[in-house]
């Protein structure tokens, strides 16, 4: 059943590739899949409305609770960041001014701490939300990234 999830999730994703006007080669690469399947995800005929409907919950989900869900469908870092990025759009976020620089969050490879300041490599950055979880003063948290 999670890889069903993860299909409808997918499929969600690359409808959202595709309205933004990649090509079917592009949006397999992005999703990690076969041409053969992005296009069955394109056409509506799979997956399942039933597992569409599932996967349409988790995207409404906040984001905190979401990318947990997702990760623990795939052991594939990198394709639950891709599919964490397009799904909701988000990115980490240090807030400076309520962080006390206890080092709880550094357990996550993407952070780093040099003199009281946090600094994170987005691309090292997998969207786990375990530094957030372990962040006592709420000083990480996903915001949505800016597109001008």
């Amino acid at each position: 059943m999670p890889e069903h999830i993860l299909s409808g999730i997918k499929a969600i994703v690359a409808m959202k590739l595709r309205r933004k006007g990649l090509f079917q080669r592009e949006i397999a690469k992005i999703i990690k899949s076969d041409r053969s399947i992005v296009s069955h995800y394109l056409s509506g005929r799979y997956p399942k409305e039933k597992i569409l409907k599932i996967a349409k919950t988790i995207e409404e989900m906040p984001p905190e609770y979401g990318v947990k869900l997702i990760h623990s469908l795939t052991d594939d870092k990198e394709l639950a960041k891709n599919l964490i990025k397009e799904l909701y759009r988000i990115e980490l976020f240090w807030d400076e001014n309520s962080c006390i620089a206890c080092g709880s969050c550094l357990v996550c490879v993407a952070l780093t701490l040099d003199d009281f300041t946090i600094n994170i490599d987005k691309n090292a950055c997998c969207l786990c939300a375990s530094c957030i979880s372990r962040c006592p003063t709420n000083s990480l948290k996903f915001v949505r990234e800016n597109y001008d």
